[in-house]
């Protein structure tokens, strides 16, 4: 049998998306929609920069009708703020990852449509949600929303958010959907190790935190396992 080329595999996925459209969280057809890397606007200051490039070598490594079809299945949750800009609330650094690879068009899923709300409305809606975290690299805030980066390009490295990260696939702690459950295990970390020994020694730094998550000290942690 004649393997299948990256042109097939691409004009597959094309044809199942023009017969089946995508189906958004709410089972309605336009809730899932391809919008532009470029002009998401984060809800967050930060990203573990580690986490972006080992996606980045995921995303890089797939021909492009898997890469299509993969930001298909893991689209971008949004929510329509005013002037119909779109801020995402989830997947930060996948959208960073994109952007990095060079990727122009992603798909987006429709969380919320605040658009009719003004400026102050819109941020104190999007608190009340728990769908922005106003904290910098630096575990600094709540700072102006007004700070926010206006694209993903603007997201700071925070090296506890890579170590929150690693100790959880090394399973210091389960996956939860608790509201800025990472962000809250790189603050746990943050008086534990210096940037420099995270950025130098991550592999190290997360043996020894994962052995910390572990800890009574990390029991009212979101996903914390004994």
């Amino acid at each position: 049998m004649t393997k299948p080329t990256a042109f097939s595999r691409y004009a597959r996925v094309l044809i199942l998306t023009l017969l089946f459209p995508a189906v958004g969280l709410g089972g309605t057809r336009d809730q899932v929609f391809r919008c532009n890397v470029g002009e998401l606007h984060p809800t967050q200051f930060a990203v573990g920069m580690a986490e972006v490039r080992e996606k980045e070598r995921k995303l890089i490594n797939m021909d492009p009708g898997d890469l299509e079809e993969y930001k298909r299945k893991h689209p971008e949750p949004a929510v329509k703020g005013p002037g119909g800009t779109l801020y995402i609330i989830d997947h930060h650094h996948l959208a960073r990852a994109l952007y990095d690879i060079g990727a122009e068009k992603t798909f987006c899923v429709e969380e919320a449509d605040y658009s009719a709300l003004d400026n102050a409305a819109f941020w104190k809606k999007m608190d009340e949600k728990k769908w922005v975290y106003a904290y910098n690299e630096y575990g600094e805030g709540p700072r102006p929303y007004s700070e926010l980066p206006a694209t993903v390009r603007g997201l700071e490295d925070d090296p506890y958010r890579t170590l929150a990260w690693a100790v959880r696939e090394a399973g210091g702690y389960k996956k939860t959907d608790a509201p800025f459950a990472e962000f809250k295990w790189a603050d746990f970390f943050r008086d534990k190790f210096s940037r420099g020994d995270i950025n130098n020694d991550l592999k190290g730094c997360t043996k020894k935190a994962v052995k910390m998550a572990h800890s009574p000290q990390a029991s009212a942690l979101p996903g914390y396992l004994k």
